[in-house]
């Protein structure tokens, strides 16, 4: 890790213009952007600009049961609710925290007093990854919740398109909802 280091995930088109726009009005901290593989979700991308606010993520959904935290464009989540029905919905908690570093800790502590139990999703590793920071987090601030990391595990991923991948890795809609299922 390289001290001072902001990395940011963009889930949509939006929020990659609005940190590059950010970025060149000045910033006194070196910035990694993880551009997302494949295509955009955003129909109207062409909107004002607006600056983001370095270490603060977003509720996308509020909950009662479990809580996911999405970084980058698994923050799309639109197939996996879908796939719930409107009761069980409702006890699911979605948040964009738009930073691997630096996390935004004020709304992590609402989320680890708030949900018994936390659900990362991320297209990096697991080991060493945005779910391994969550972690790093609970156990400093000692917190109990039960936390499951979905994503790319440690080892070599064969070549092929974005869904055969997920699949292969247990990322796919499909295994996104049978996991965060499991905990409702």
């Amino acid at each position: 890790c390289i001290p001072n280091l902001v990395i940011f995930a963009p889930r949509n088109e939006l929020e990659l213009r609005n940190i590059i726009y950010t970025a060149q009005l000045g910033i006194s901290k070196p910035l990694a952007i993880r551009y997302p593989r494949g295509r955009g979700v955003v129909i109207d991308w062409k909107q004002p600009f607006k600056e983001i606010q370095f270490g603060k993520g977003k509720c996308l959904k509020k909950g009662t049961n479990v809580a996911v935290l999405t970084i980058g464009h698994f923050g799309n989540l639109e197939d996996v609710w879908k796939l719930f029905d409107t009761d069980t919905l409702t006890k699911i908690g979605h948040y964009d925290m738009r930073f691997i570093k630096p996390l935004d800790e004020t709304l992590l502590h609402d989320v680890f007093n708030t949900y018994e139990t936390i659900i990362t999703i991320e297209d990096g590793t697991i080991i060493g990854g945005f779910g391994s920071a969550i972690v790093e987090f609970a156990s400093h601030h000692s917190y109990q919740n039960k936390i499951e990391i979905l994503g790319i595990p440690d080892q070599f991923i064969d070549h092929g398109k974005k869904e055969e991948l997920f699949e292969l890795v247990h990322l796919s809609p499909k295994h996104v909802f049978q996991s965060i299922s499991s905990y409702l």
